[in-house]
């Protein structure tokens, strides 16, 4: 009789525990997420769970992130592990300083439940007025706790260290596009002191490959490439092949993220 009291009251523990979502702490802080007063900044490896669990009133829930994002840039901000009442009408946007512009909307990843929201900062200076925003299509005064969202957030910039066209060598950066979707962006040509040279614009198409002579870009110049692009995190691949052919040595330098 006592032990299947005992059965029956952690059985109800253990279901009771199992139905009931941790509360989204950005939302009952007094300094909550709700506004562009938000204080809750997504940087590079950021990885946050949220819900979309309707305000006092019912009002719909926004939830509201700062970012930073540097000059020659480019970054991902993806809204995955959604439940069953958001996960295809979520939506991930990213807002203007005016906290109402919609400067660019998400795109549906995978079968559709997730979503990527990606861009580049081709300008030379920093953007720190700019928002990312998430909220539920579907679900608004009447979803619950349990409508979540886990959401990440990564700069997608690659670097190359190193590449030389002074004397009799040059460099040749090879950068291929294996997915399935196009890809733009800019190549970057820094001189050794991090001083801007010259950009040089690609678009590459699915699964194409980009030779790029760098020395039509920068002749005579050696120093560093950086790549901004407005594809997902770690969809791109490549090198720079410095080649002598004095000698016939070449020397192989990879494309590397940045990592989390």
């Amino acid at each position: 009789m006592r032990i299947g009291l005992r059965l029956a009251l952690i059985t109800g523990l253990v279901l009771g525990a199992a139905g009931t979502a941790p509360a989204d702490v950005w939302d009952v802080q007094t300094d909550n997420d709700n506004t562009t007063a938000t204080e809750n900044e997504l940087v590079h490896g950021s990885d946050q769970l949220h819900d979309l669990g309707a305000l006092p009133g019912p009002a719909p829930d926004q939830d509201w992130f700062r970012l930073s994002q540097k000059s020659y840039s480019s970054y991902e901000a993806v809204a995955d592990a959604t439940s069953g009442d958001i996960g295809a009408t979520l939506n991930l946007d990213r807002i203007a300083s005016d906290g109402t512009t919609v400067l660019q909307p998400s795109v549906a990843i995978g079968v559709g439940y997730s979503r990527s929201l990606r861009w580049a900062n081709t300008t030379a200076t920093a953007v720190n007025d700019e928002y990312v925003r998430v909220t539920s299509g579907s679900c608004t005064t009447n979803c619950g706790s349990d409508d979540v969202y886990r959401i990440h957030f990564s700069e997608t910039t690659y670097a190359v260290p190193r590449f030389n066209n002074s004397g009799t060598q040059i460099t040749v950066l090879l950068l291929q596009n294996p997915a399935s979707y196009t890809i733009n962006g800019n190549v970057y040509l820094w001189d050794a002191a991090g001083t801007l040279i010259a950009p040089s614009p690609f678009s590459l198409t699915a699964r194409q490959l980009m030779v790029l002579n760098t020395a039509t870009v920068a002749p005579g110049a050696g120093g560093t490439l950086t790549i901004a692009h407005d594809g997902r995190y770690g969809d791109l691949a490549g090198k720079t092949v410095a080649l002598e052919p004095a000698t016939g040595f070449s020397f192989d330098s990879p494309m590397v993220p940045r990592l989390h």
